[in-house]
């Protein structure tokens, strides 16, 4: 009898496993949702994180763009006020020096708004890409310093001109290099011995070309920072024609570098993939936006 009882009596294991069964997927639950919380928290931060980053640096470039604006202003402002008082502009050659300031003032912050305008719109900047001679190209910018260089006193060097031929717009290729030089040629003007090379190599399928001035060179802190908008090493400028520049080459799917050591002066190398006429679809648009 007994053995007939223990026989038909039920077994408690299914009850254990079902139970075990519940409290594992419990455990998961909670698990999985706990994740599901520290996810959306964590999103959340970064998403706030990023919003303060952007209203710091929203807040940091108003900041440098009210001080470069604010600057030629106040000139002109008080040039304004010297013009009335009558016994000060009594004389021609006073008055002619106080309204000289104020258009050389006005130049100059028509010039800022111009660059800033030019940024703010990179976006929107169309390249009209065509076959270009590299060489040429920069042999006409090099041959327009060395006309300047009667007045600057900067010895140009552009005697190396390898041939490259480079898909671009020739517009704004022209504008990144007249840039360079230009910057070379200012960051020496208060040293005797001026010297800017400018070079055009090829290898390995990209283009080269160098721009390099033995001027004060640049300090490793401004090198991290120096294509930066509104980063100048200059007492002028808003600081965006590196960054401009950059915009630009990048658009031509090249890159701009910089190599310097204070004292030793800097080099801006600018590399741009060789143009390839056997890869070139018919069909592909020869517009690009940067």
């Amino acid at each position: 009898m007994l053995a007939l009882l223990a026989q038909t009596a039920p077994s408690p294991c299914p009850d254990t496993r079902i139970m075990f069964g519940v409290s594992v997927v419990v455990v998961v639950s909670v698990v999985v949702f706990t994740a599901a919380v520290i996810v959306t928290l964590l999103r959340r931060s970064d998403r706030r994180r990023v919003e303060e980053e952007k209203v710091a640096a929203i807040g940091t470039a108003t900041a440098r763009i009210l001080h470069q604006i604010k600057n030629p202003l106040q000139t002109v402002v008080l040039n304004a006020d010297i013009l009335q008082d009558e016994r000060i502009v009594s004389d021609a050659a006073t008055r002619r020096e106080v309204c000289e300031a104020i258009v050389s003032e006005s130049q100059r912050l028509v010039s800022m708004l111009d660059e800033l305008s030019v940024y703010a719109s990179g976006a929107r900047r169309a390249l009209n890409r065509q076959p270009v001679r590299l060489h040429e190209l920069v042999a006409q910018v090099a041959k327009q310093e060395e006309r300047d260089a009667r007045e600057t006193g900067v010895r140009v060097e552009a005697a190396t001109f390898g041939e490259a031929v480079v898909f671009a717009d020739a517009y704004y290729l022209r504008q990144v290099f007249e840039n360079l030089v230009r910057n070379a040629r200012e960051a020496m003007y208060d040293q005797e011995d001026r010297r800017l090379s400018i070079r055009v190599e090829s290898a390995g399928g990209s283009a080269e070309v160098r721009v390099a001035d033995n001027g004060p060179g640049i300090t490793a802190e401004n090198l991290e920072q120096i294509f930066q908008p509104f980063v100048s090493t200059k007492g002028k400028g808003m600081g965006l024609g590196l960054a401009i520049c950059r915009e630009i080459v990048e658009g031509h799917g090249g890159r701009l570098e910089v190599e310097s050591t204070p004292g030793l002066g800097a080099t801006f190398i600018v590399r741009l993939p060789l143009f390839d006429a056997s890869v070139l679809e018919p069909s592909r648009p020869q517009e690009a936006w940067v």
